[in-house]
């Protein structure tokens, strides 16, 4: 979902006159920290990262490591156009995984819409539990509302399910990406929204 995002909004930018050039030049504070929670979530995305004992065991800590630094780099950087977004969607994703031990909830019907009546693999590890960072959505389930349940099916290039967070974080990055390109550093940062 976030590299359809990345990639209309470049196109638009581009279309609109705007520069890719300038995102290079984008006030981010504490930009060092930004590959650490994405590394921590490859890790723990790989299909056999559950093969590993001490990863498996020290998954949940991870993955609250992860949303946590995810959390602090959205907030410090409010200062950045379409952030408001970017730390409401992070804080709506963390919310939930934590709440539910560590795992985003997935709704297995929005699985199947999003699949189309294609066979789909990730649902047979979900019901074996072999997924590190998702589980299925069940009555037990806390938040439900804030889990994976929006299905994105065809035509949508990547075919998948996606939760309210992900949606308000696909906003804060395309309107990230869009203004940033249209303008001037200095005025990226004073168009915070």
């Amino acid at each position: 979902m976030f590299l359809v995002t990345l990639g209309l909004a470049i196109m638009v930018g581009w279309l609109r006159g705007g520069r890719l050039g300038r995102l290079a030049g984008l006030p981010l504070r504490w930009v060092v920290l930004l590959p650490v929670p994405f590394v921590i979530r490859a890790m723990l995305l790989h299909p056999r990262a559950g093969e590993v004992p001490l990863l498996a065991q020290w998954a949940p800590v991870l993955q609250g490591l992860a949303y946590g630094l995810l959390v602090f780099l959205s907030a410090v950087n409010l200062h950045l156009p379409g952030s408001s977004f970017l730390l409401a969607g992070t804080l709506a994703n963390a919310v939930v995984i934590l709440a539910n031990g560590g795992r985003m909830p997935v709704s297995e019907a929005a699985v199947r819409i999003a699949a189309g009546g294609e066979r789909v693999t990730a649902l047979a590890v979900l019901h074996g539990e072999r997924s590190l960072t998702h589980q299925l959505l069940t009555p037990d389930t806390r938040l439900p509302w804030l889990a994976d349940i929006l299905p994105l099916p065809r035509p949508f290039p990547f075919p998948s399910v996606a939760s309210l967070g992900d949606v308000l974080i696909a906003v804060g990055l395309f309107w990230l990406v869009l203004r940033s390109m249209g303008a001037a550093g200095a005025r990226v940062a004073r168009g915070a929204v």
